[in-house]
């Protein structure tokens, strides 16, 4: 395993807001981290040290999960990447092990001895939540999920690892998606304000594209997310003309009638050019939500509106549903109390996140509204492994409750995790 060089930074490197406190004796056994701005850095990845770090921490038997807005499978190679094993049932009282009667069907034979230990993912701003794992070497094909359609039986294997089945959901633990009335309201109004909208349905992103600039928009969208195999593009298997928007109307969902059919979405994401995001974000919320500025008794929110981070996207979630709220039903889950975790998070989707924690901590590159409702700034920014340098000053403080009880690793590193992390 690659042992962190990073040094070990000196206590006074992290300021604090006046509401938090250091010194209450309080541990935390489990972090819960946001991807973009927080993890990754600005190339979109994890960086050695930091996988390293968390690798270390996860084998004491410090859980290590994630919330992003971004979907599972948008998510699925930094799971892959950090690559963290299920705890043994022996060492994970916080963690317990799941019926197998409970699990989903997801290629893991159900009477396995690891229901219910995959990794602890919050998805989609909080709509969903996951029990993710590497697949079990006897998954065969019989156990496959269905292709996405239109997917050339000739085509490529897929490189995403819920595409390839080198991961796979062990269980889904709640799921809050938007109502078909919101669901249709927002496809209404992204095509009234000219804008693409990405359709998120299990793993698959639908969009219909009607000009060139949505193509780029969508193909920009891929990169950041490497998710260019996750779209099916409703354009190019209809029969209407894409450039015709007379063809786009609410007998077609607006282009995007193949998708509803399928289910309801875990979000929508409408795509704009960033010089157009405050106005697009602006009269998403007031077509939805009502007037912001309204004299009279304040409207009911019909449904949770984002303004994206990097700034070309706007999300549309169900009313109910965010980031706290998405980290409050995983604790739930795991029986893991608020009061013991960490969150880490840097955009406005992260503001709920960090308040919910027991401990909200905002990078050094996050916006000043995060800033603000956060207990911790970190010194340190995203690209600067912002997280792991403030994680390894709890641990030195003794802030970080480990159970010191090796986990399954499998093949990738048993020995060093028993000898070097665990002192067996």
């Amino acid at each position: 395993m690659l042992h962190l060089d990073l040094p070990l930074p000196r206590p006074d490197l992290t300021m604090a807001a006046t509401h938090a406190s250091s010194s209450d004796g309080r541990k935390y056994r489990m972090v819960a981290l946001d991807l973009d701005g927080t993890l990754l850095n600005s190339s979109h990845d994890v960086s050695d040290a930091t996988v390293a770090h968390l690798r270390r921490l996860h084998a004491k038997g410090f859980v290590v999960s994630i919330a992003t807005g971004r979907s599972a499978a948008c998510s699925a190679a930094i799971v892959a990447k950090l690559d963290l094993p299920p705890l043994r049932k022996s060492s994970s009282a916080n963690l317990p092990e799941t019926p197998p009667s409970s699990r989903r069907e997801s290629g893991e034979p159900s009477g396995g001895g690891s229901a219910g230990s995959g990794f602890p993912l919050v998805c989609t701003n909080g709509a969903r939540g996951l029990r993710v794992r590497r697949a079990a070497s006897d998954v065969g094909p019989s156990c496959d999920r269905p292709p996405p359609p239109r997917r050339s039986e000739t085509a490529p294997i897929p490189t995403n690892p819920f595409l390839n089945r080198t991961l796979v959901v062990d269980e889904e633990l709640f799921h809050a998606p938007l109502s078909p009335e919101l669901t249709l309201r927002t496809l209404a109004l992204a095509h009234e304000l000219g804008c693409a909208t990405n359709y998120y349905h299990d793993h698959h992103i639908y969009a219909f594209r009607r000009n060139e600039d949505h193509r780029v928009l969508t193909r920009r969208y891929a990169t950041l997310t490497g998710s260019r195999e996750l779209y099916c593009h409703l354009d190019e298997e209809g029969e209407e003309d894409a450039g015709d928007s007379a063809a786009c109307d609410e007998g077609n969902a607006y282009g995007y009638r193949r998708a509803v059919d399928l289910g309801p979405p875990s979000k929508l994401l409408i795509l704009c050019e960033t010089e157009r995001i405050d106005e697009i974000a602006d009269a998403v919320r007031e077509e939805l939500n009502g007037p912001s500025n309204s004299d009279c008794c304040k409207p009911r929110r019909r449904a949770n509106v984002i303004r994206g981070s990097p700034p070309f996207f706007v999300e549309v979630l169900h009313p109910e549903v965010h980031k706290g709220q998405g980290l409050r039903r995983l604790c739930s889950s795991l029986s893991v109390p608020l009061e013991e975790v960490i969150a880490f998070g840097d955009g406005d989707n992260d503001m709920e996140f960090l308040e919910a924690a027991s401990r909200g901590v905002a990078m050094k590159n996050a916006r000043d509204n995060v800033k603000r409702v956060a207990d911790e700034l970190t010194e340190w920014s995203n690209d600067e492994d912002g997280v792991v340098r403030t994680l390894m000053r709890y641990e030195r403080e003794g802030k970080l409750h480990s159970i010191f009880n090796c986990v399954d690793v499998g093949d990738w590193d048993r020995d060093n995790c028993r000898h070097t992390h665990c002192g067996q």
